[in-house]
């Protein structure tokens, strides 16, 4: 059977859509207008041999796959000669290892298994431009993507990449098995695998990642949504129950093929797939980036516009995993639905942190875990699931929020998938987002998405847009309900706190928790005694204002260092510590030297890290020792292999050594961060040995996971949070970088934490909150306008004058957040309370 169809052509009546999910294969059948005919679903098994891994067979998609096919042609009562075409989305990155034959050499990595952290984050650290759509380039990069699961896979599975001749997705896959075709969809590409549509692959980033022989196996082909892939073969065809060289149309992503599904295709709409995860979607005119956002990616679905993305991993799973393991057998969706409603937004203080297999946006950790914070023996059961439901859609509003301020807000929201089955669920979502959300006639968006290229590729409408004006229609849309606003604010409140405050305590282990009850501290004599544990946010060491020489006057820098520690009366003589040294610490004395009394030397060498700079080496050290002997020496070593250095600025007269956990030279030849690690452990070590204190430095893009385990496990006596980009001086402060120090402290609530960047007497309060006890200050000490102007003095004696009296007052306000800090602290004991 023919008919008519929008462009005037005769084309069969039925389309096929098939959507590979996390949890089945579900295949449908709509008519071009895009009323679901009839569908069935095939579900499969996941496994997940670790915490935060999860596999899948290929072969049981395919076997599902026929069996779903059959089911809904049987469903829909059509024939199979009356299918004008189909196509088929997926899961996005799910990664699969081919030989030459086709055949999968292991388990498929499911698109939420994230055993490829470690490498996701070396990536984010070359800073190549083709991570340019994750956080404006500056973000980290997902482990659920394609190039971090290629790369685990050629250093842990050696003999699999070796036998691979493909690495591809779920979805190349299964076209390949429908039509012999081996070709990769531009969505996946696009969004996942850093492809471009002008450049092409990522070559650069693959080469820093000793990658480069991933790109030819890649299937070479990329096509965009909707194009043809093939016919099927005939056995293909006899497997599904079709006519052989029936038209298959590419898909792509599950849920960006669900926007086309909602009817998505225009500046300024947002869609939100549920199901086992969440996704945001928007479409933008313009593109738009920003810290913890993805995107935006330039002509991945519609050409011409942008799509920008959030997710959260685990939603709907989160939900299933409660009715699975912690309800009784039988218990019922309805039944749980019920029991929530009857509980008041806010559940009674119980939150929950939906983090259960990391976390995708805005936070981009692999390694977050899920929890359920304020539990009391008066919550029951209904309390559980409707604080699982909240917390589910406070890490929407969160992302939503994220893309406002990076100037993407949408007007509504239209959702798709599993969600939308409870109308209280909605109703949540809509009340704590506070944007309407809008629900489609067909919720099974990528269903429908995958209908709609069918019809483009069939000929049935000339292009995407059409089709989905077409066969997309709006069936209600749920309103923010008056006064919700203020109902969940408390809710929302404790939703956005539980992240920074959990985070830090899963990184700890028995020995950690064993080495951190046994460490001491430093007392003001030199002594050894049993340090206090502090509140949240509160350090443990003295305040500390380390004036960086960076941003002095070279040509006067003995006359310099001398006025910034109180030590006017010249090199040699036993000066007394400043005023403004002594209001930094309560007029007691920091571990290393006498407070105040630090001075932050960095030594860039021109190397990577050091951006191209040069600056002072060990002889400016030496020189600074032999004028200054009580001085506290603080040196940074901003270089590439630091092991060159760090005898020769010990001999010169450092007292501490800091240095980057980016550093190369710490595993030459080895881009993986266990590999760093392992080279800073033994490099703190050998500092140590040389009688100098070890510091451990991260730049703004490293999450502060690469240096957790050695700060807990007290292998490093310092951790230098780099709020800005290490090279140059007079950048300004980052305030998200305090998250970073705020997981330090939590973590770590006995050391030695500095802030380098940006330090003013404007910055410094949020600093000393966050819980840094040491703060480096050059350009606001050393170059304000005050001193400048004092140092254009002609006059020897006025020009000293002035600026000992404005490098003390400067000292003092970059001070003055500290010394409150330690008036706070424990009730307002003074110096020797910590």
């Amino acid at each position: 059977m023919t008919i008519a169809n929008g462009n005037g052509h005769a084309t069969k009546p039925f389309l096929l859509a098939i959507d590979g999910g996390t949890e089945s294969i579900r295949a449908a059948v709509f008519d071009l207008q895009g009323h679901l005919k009839g569908s069935h679903a095939v579900e499969y098994e996941t496994q997940f041999p670790r915490p935060g891994w999860a596999e899948q067979q290929p072969e049981d998609w395919w076997q599902g796959m026929g069996k779903a096919i059959k089911g809904a042609l049987a469903a829909a009562d059509v024939q199979p000669a009356d299918i004008a075409a189909m196509s088929v989305d997926t899961t996005c990155c799910t990664v699969v290892a081919l030989d030459a034959g086709g055949k999968p050499l292991r388990p498929a990595l499911l698109w939420m298994d994230m055993r490829s952290a470690a490498e996701a984050g070396e990536a984010a650290a070359t800073r190549d431009p083709a991570i340019r759509v994750n956080s404006g380039g500056e973000g980290p990069v997902s482990a659920e993507w394609m190039v971090p699961k290629s790369l685990w896979i050629k250093r842990h599975e050696p003999h699999v990449w070796a036998a691979a001749a493909t690495i591809c997705e779920y979805q190349d896959f299964i076209n390949h098995r429908l039509t012999g075709v081996m070709c990769a969809s531009v969505n996946n590409a696009a969004v996942r695998w850093h492809y471009s549509t002008q450049t092409g692959w990522p070559v650069s980033l693959l080469e820093k990642l000793n990658l480069s022989d991933l790109v030819p196996k890649w299937p070479q082909k990329v096509l965009a949504l909707g194009e043809a892939v093939g016919g099927l073969t005939p056995e293909a065809a006899a497997h599904c129950g079709l006519p052989p060289g029936l038209l298959v149309a590419q898909g792509g992503a599950d849920a960006f093929i669900g926007m086309i599904g909602l009817g998505v295709t225009q500046p300024g709409q947002m869609a939100l797939l549920t199901g086992s995860s969440h996704l945001q979607l928007g479409l933008a005119a313009a593109p738009v980036s920003g810290r913890g956002i993805f995107g935006s990616y330039t002509g991945g679905l519609v050409p011409g516009l942008h799509v920008v993305e959030g997710g959260q991993t685990s939603t709907g799973s989160i939900v299933a995993w409660f009715k699975r393991v912690l309800c009784a057998p039988g218990t019922s969706y309805d039944a749980l639905d019920a029991e929530a409603a009857a509980v008041a937004p806010g559940c009674d203080g119980l939150t929950a942190l939906d983090h259960f297999q990391g976390n995708r946006t805005p936070h981009t950790d692999a390694a977050s875990r899920g929890a359920l914070v304020g539990l009391t023996l008066a919550h029951g059961r209904g309390h559980v699931m409707r604080s699982l439901m909240e917390g589910v859609a406070c890490g929407t509003r969160l992302i939503l929020d994220t893309m406002s301020r990076a100037g993407y807000t949408p007007t509504s929201v239209a959702i798709a998938g599993g969600a939308t089955r409870s109308p209280l669920w909605l109703q949540i979502h809509a009340d704590v987002c506070g944007v309407p959300f809008v629900l489609t006639r067909q919720p099974e968006a990528p269903l429908l998405g995958c209908a709609i290229l069918a019809a483009v590729a069939a000929g049935a409408y000339a292009d995407i847009p059409t089709a989905a004006k077409a066969m997309v229609a709006v069936e209600r849309v749920v309103q923010p309900q008056p006064g919700a606003a203020a109902l969940y604010a408390a809710a929302y409140a404790r939703y956005t706190a539980l992240y920074p405050a959990l985070r830090p305590l899963q990184d700890l282990d028995k020995r950690c928790s064993s080495s951190a009850s046994k460490r001491r501290l430093p007392s003001e004599t030199g002594g050894e005694r049993p340090a206090k544990l502090l509140a949240p946010g509160r350090s443990a060491m003295r305040g500390v204002v380390a004036p960086s020489i960076l941003a002095a006057d070279f040509a006067r820098l003995g006359e310099e260092v001398a006025l910034v520690l109180g030590d006017g009366a010249g090199p040699g003589e036993e000066p007394a510590a400043s005023a403004a040294s002594a209001a930094a610490n309560g007029g007691g004395s920091a571990p290393g030297g006498p407070v105040g009394r630090w001075i932050h030397v960095d030594v860039f060498d021109g190397s990577q890290l050091a951006r191209g700079n040069f600056t002072v080496g060990p002889p400016v050290v030496a020189s600074l020792r032999a004028c200054h002997p009580r001085a506290f020496l603080d040196v940074h070593l901003c270089v590439d292999e630091p092991e060159k250095y760090v005898d020769a600025v010990i001999e010169a007269g450092a007292s501490s050594v800091t240095f980057h956990i980016e550093a190369p030279g710490l595993a030459p030849g080895r881009p993986d961060l266990a590999a760093r690690q392992a080279g800073a452990r033994a490099l703190a070590a050998r500092i140590h040995a040389a009688g100098a204190r070890a510091g451990l430095a991260l730049s703004p893009e490293t999450p502060v996971d690469a240096v957790l385990p050695l700060a807990v496990e007290g292998e490093v006596d310092m951790v230098l949070a780099m709020t800005v980009t290490p090279g140059w001086g007079g950048q300004s402060f980052k305030s998200d970088m305090m998250d970073k120090v705020r997981a330090l402290r939590a973590a770590c609530p006995r050391m030695n934490i500095e802030v380098d960047g940006g330090i003013t007497a404007e910055t410094a309060p949020s600093a000393v909150e966050a819980g840094a006890n040491i703060l480096v200050a050059g350009t606001c000490v050393f170059r304000s306008p005050a001193a400048l102007k004092a140092k254009a003095n002609t006059s020897t004696t006025l020009r000293v004058a002035q600026l000992s009296q404005v490098y003390e007052e400067t000292i003092r306000a970059i001070a003055a957040p500290l010394a409150a800090a330690r008036r706070s602290l424990n009730g307002g004991e003074q110096a020797g309370a910590v």
